[in-house]
């Protein structure tokens, strides 16, 4: 059984393909990138560092270029499940190659057939959904919640990624059609949203917010910033802040949820980690979107009466936040300049409604 993955980055082979090599699926990933498309079918694999230092292969796999052609037909025909992990904004893009794929599916009758959406945002469905020409396909397009830190490339030929062995894999339980393959962590949850809520203000939320108060204070890694204690007592607070709130706002069990809180903080808190704050800081315009990791949460603990003050000075250290090499921070940055950042908090954030 084969499973047909769209990018080839580090959750497309540090999460997706390590799962399903794991459950006895063989891979087959739409890549743009030649020169990595040509090493992953030399050698029939691709493999990930964990944080005690092993090495997990991942086989077999091949890769195609994101071209409608004949095998990507096949691939769409035989796939018993497609994942996508390309970046959310770049979802538009590959919707011709999905309507490819699945025009073909539907010429050969195949079953239906879902669309896990590895791309961290609430609306991945919306946004490839309305990408996509009508079609008379059966499919489901499927959010997901990626949990594992893939926090760095390895060099080699094929190159490998470095990541955490966190495992779990909860889907949109409604949105799923027909029969997935079983696939090692897959959790279908319901409702979606609020456990897609809880993991992006708990572990993207707290995770951002030690990344822009640690690039305020010249840090260069998440294990860095920590060491700080200002920092660390600001982490803290935030995380006993969101514990009470999400209990206050939702019908969690409060065990499983204090031990979800608890998985996070060590996760993040793992000093193997050595996790770049460029890499978890980067795209803050996005991050700072009323819904999203830090302003999302701010709003979720005023609204319960928990100490907002956390995600308020990490709200406030992202507006400052400047990375030359980072296309939203630069235009962060000159919106600063030219709006203010009232107008930012205002306009863009709608913490002034």
């Amino acid at each position: 059984m084969r499973a047909l993955q769209f990018g080839a980055g580090k959750i497309g082979r540090g999460f997706f393909a390590e799962r399903y090599t794991r459950s006895g699926l063989e891979v087959v990933f739409v890549e743009a990138r030649p020169e990595l498309v040509q090493s992953l079918n030399r050698h029939r694999f691709c493999w990930v560092e964990w944080l005690d230092g092993t090495r997990t292969h991942c086989a077999p796999v091949s890769a195609l270029l994101p071209e409608p052609c004949e095998a990507l037909a096949q691939a769409f025909c035989e796939a018993v499940v497609v994942s996508t992990a390309v970046g959310v904004n770049r979802l538009p893009t590959i919707a011709p190659l999905i309507a490819f794929g699945l025009r073909a599916r539907a010429e050969a009758r195949k079953p239906p057939l879902n669309i896990l959406l590895g791309e961290n945002d609430l609306h991945a469905d919306r946004i490839l959904r309305e990408a996509l020409p009508p079609l008379e396909a059966e499919f489901g397009l499927v959010r997901c919640i990626i949990g594992r830190q893939v926090v760095a490339e390895i060099p080699g030929d094929p190159p490998g990624v470095r990541a955490d062995s966190y495992s779990k894999l909860p889907v949109d339980a409604d949105a799923l059609v027909g029969d997935l393959p079983p696939i090692e962590g897959l959790q279908p949850v319901r409702p979606f949203e609020v456990y897609f809520q809880r993991k992006l203000y708990v572990h993207n939320g707290l995770h951002a917010l030690i990344a822009y108060l640690g690039a305020e204070k010249g840090y260069a890694t998440i294990q860095q910033a920590l060491s700080d204690p200002e920092i660390k007592q600001l982490y803290l607070r935030g995380a006993e802040a969101l514990e009470r709130a999400f209990l206050k706002a939702f019908t969690f069990d409060p065990q499983e949820h204090r031990e979800m809180i608890a998985d996070v903080r060590a996760r993040i808190e793992d000093p193997r980690l050595d996790d770049p704050i460029a890499r978890v800081a980067r795209e803050p315009l996005r991050k700072l979107r009323p819904e999203d990791r830090l302003v999302g949460a701010y709003r979720l603990l005023k609204t319960h009466g928990e100490d907002a003050e956390p995600f308020w000075r990490a709200i406030q250290a992202a507006l400052r936040y400047h990375d030359p090499s980072d296309p939203e921070a630069v235009q962060l940055q000159t919106l600063r300049r030219e709006k203010g950042e009232a107008w930012i908090l205002q306009e863009w954030c709608r913490l002034g409604e």
